[in-house]
């Protein structure tokens, strides 16, 4: 008998649930999409949507459902899951969405699993059984471009006006250092700006409680990486043969030239970051989730 995942998330072209899901394919997993976002459009009532998804659950019966964040879901969704499968939350975000709605589901799953290590020790408090995978960049979008011209010299993709709390001082790099800054790009585009740079830049959360799914996609794309540095880093990457690190605007200005001074540096350290990615791809991200459950 076939195994089956029922995976609640949000499908649209750039959302990383799309890979995620397309991970447990690979792993010969029967895979059920189901958009929650899309559906509550669709119904124009929470209620009405979670009643769908309950009746989605029941008529699969599949062994996983993970629901990826599923803010505006009610718990009672979760009730029903258990009574056919192992529920897995799987939520990527920073403290700043950790919140009471939240808290309620972590407490009903069979399984938390978090994307930035901070988030997950708090997730223990509600639910022992809580983990941290690192979170996967879609080999789909994230990925070498032979030939690519170097058309920046330093860039960084994102939002420098973060919520209070998580990023507070990207304003105070990009007035200082000066970086080529973009905003709202996606997807491939977001991938083709990564190929384009000397430097790419990411800005892990001022609490240092974790970094965002931003630096594996840069890391897939083969892209040279400068970070703020983050609890838990160690474990996962080499600091100074993936990528390097920085704490200060003076420091980032001081590598930054270094760098651009040092192509055959550049080359070896952003190399060496593409190999060890490798192994945070979505089918070893979702074998990870199945290893668990199972």
């Amino acid at each position: 008998m076939s195994r089956k995942i029922l995976f609640v998330g949000v499908f649209t072209p750039n959302s990383t649930n799309v890979a995620q899901a397309r991970g447990f394919l690979d792993n010969s997993w029967e895979t059920y999409a189901y958009d929650y976002r899309a559906k509550l459009r669709e119904y124009s009532s929470a209620k009405s949507r979670d009643d769908d998804l309950i009746e989605k659950i029941n008529e699969i019966q599949p062994h996983i459902i993970l629901f990826s964040k599923c803010n505006m879901m009610a718990s009672r969704v979760v009730d029903a899951a258990n009574l056919i499968g192992s529920s897995v939350l799987w939520y990527m975000d920073g403290m700043n969405n950790f919140n009471i709605e939240l808290i309620e589901k972590i407490k009903k799953v069979s399984y938390f699993v978090g994307g930035i290590e901070g988030v997950v020790q708090e997730a223990a408090k509600y639910n022992p059984n809580s983990e941290f995978i690192p979170q996967c960049p879609d080999d789909k979008m994230n990925y070498p471009l032979p030939d690519c011209d170097s058309k920046y010299d330093v860039t960084f993709i994102g939002n420098v006006r973060a919520p209070t709390g998580t990023h507070t001082d990207r304003q105070k790099y990009l007035d200082t250092v000066k970086f080529q800054h973009f905003e709202n790009v996606h997807g491939l585009e977001h991938n083709l700006v990564v190929n384009q740079s000397k430097i790419n830049l990411n800005f892990s959360h001022t609490s240092t409680e974790g970094t965002s799914v931003r630096l594996y996609k840069i890391l897939a794309a083969r892209g040279f990486l400068l970070t703020t540095p983050w609890k838990g880093m160690d474990d996962l990457f080499t600091p100074g043969k993936d990528f390097d690190i920085f704490t200060s605007p003076a420091e980032l200005q001081e590598k930054i030239r270094y760098y651009l001074s040092n192509e055959d540096k550049r080359e070896q350290i952003r190399t060496h970051g593409f190999n060890t990615v490798q192994k945070y791809m979505p089918k070893n991200w979702a074998r990870t989730i199945i290893s668990l459950v199972e």
